[in-house]
C-alpha cells in the first residue's frame, strides 16, 4: 500500500471521497484514529505522540506517502513528522485561506481551538490581510463523527455558530477542519455564501502528483475496535458508489 490517508475519524473521508471521485483508481490505506478522536481536544504534546505513532505504524504497512487529512495534525505535527520519518512524504491540509482572502475581504475561519493556537495557523491569517472571524466550532467535529451520514445536530450547530454574524460581516466561509468538510454545501446554501474547503484541493493535489495502482478500494484500519460496525454500515454512503473496501481494528 503506498498511499495512506490519515484522521482522527470519519473527516478525512472526505479526502478519500473526493479523490476516488476523480480518479476512480488505486488502492488507498485509510487509518481513522478514532480512539482518539477529535483531535482537537488534545494536548500538543499528546498529538504529537498519538501522530508519531501512528505515522509508524503506517510506514511498517508500507506507505510511502502520507496525507495527514487533518488541518489541526498538519499545524501542530507536520514539522516534526517530516523530520522524524525523512524517507516518506507527507502531505498537509491547511484551511484554504489564501484562496478566499484574494477574492474576499472578510472571511470566517471554522476551525478547531488548536488549530486556531498554532503559529502556522497566524501565519497564514496575517499574510491573508482579510478581515477573519474564528468562531468557536469545539463541539462541532464531534457532531459531524457521530451524526454522519445525516449529521443533523452538526447542521443546528454551524447554523447557531454562523448566525451570530450579520451577513455582510460573515463574508466567505474556509472550512479548515476536514470534519466540517461534510457541512460545507449545508453552509453554502444556508447562509448564502461562498464556502472554501482546503481538502478539496488536497484530494486535487493527491490525483495530480501521486501514483495510484489498481482498482479503487478502501482499507479502512480503525484503533477503536468498537466502532467498527458503526464504520462498516455508514462508509457506503461516504464513499462513492462502487468502491469496494475493508474494515478492521488494529491488531
Amino acid at each position: 500500500m503506498d498511499i495512506a490517508v490519515t484522521d482522527s475519524g470519519m473527516g478525512g473521508l472526505f479526502v478519500v471521497k473526493k479523490l476516488l471521485e476523480r480518479t476512480r483508481v488505486g488502492k488507498i490505506l485509510y487509518f481513522a484514529d478514532n480512539a482518539h478522536a477529535p483531535y482537537g481536544r488534545l494536548s500538543e504534546l499528546r498529538l504529537q505522540k498519538v501522530m508519531c505513532a501512528n505515522c509508524a505504524r503506517l510506514k511498517d504497512l508500507g506507505a510511502k506517502t502520507i496525507v495527514l487529512a487533518c488541518n489541526t495534525a498538519t499545524a501542530v505535527c507536520i514539522d516534526e513528522l517530516r523530520a522524524e520519518f525523512s524517507d516518506i512524504e507527507f502531505v498537509g491540509t491547511e484551511p484554504a485561506i489564501k484562496p478566499a482572502a484574494a477574492r474576499y475581504d472578510k472571511l470566517t475561519v471554522m476551525a478547531t481551538p488548536l488549530t486556531l493556537k498554532q503559529p502556522r495557523f497566524a501565519a497564514l491569517l496575517k499574510a491573508s490581510g482579510a478581515k477573519v472571524n474564528t468562531p468557536d466550532c469545539s463541539r462541532l467535529a464531534h457532531l459531524v463523527e457521530y451524526g454522519l451520514p445525516d449529521p443533523k445536530r452538526a447542521k443546528a450547530e454551524a447554523e447557531h455558530i454562523l448566525s451570530a454574524y450579520p451577513r455582510e460581516d460573515l463574508g466567505a466561509v474556509v472550512i479548515g477542519c476536514t470534519h466540517y468538510s461534510y457541512l460545507a454545501e449545508f453552509i453554502a446554501k444556508r447562509f448564502g455564501c461562498p464556502v472554501f474547503d482546503g481538502a478539496v484541493g488536497v484530494a486535487s493535489r493527491i490525483a495530480r502528483t501521486c501514483e495510484l495502482h489498481g482498482a479503487p478500494h478502501v482499507d479502512l484500519i480503525l484503533t477503536d475496535p468498537s466502532e467498527e460496525g458503526r464504520y462498516r454500515e455508514i462508509l457506503p454512503q461516504l464513499l462513492p458508489g462502487g468502491i469496494s473496501f475493508d474494515v478492521r481494528a488494529c491488531r
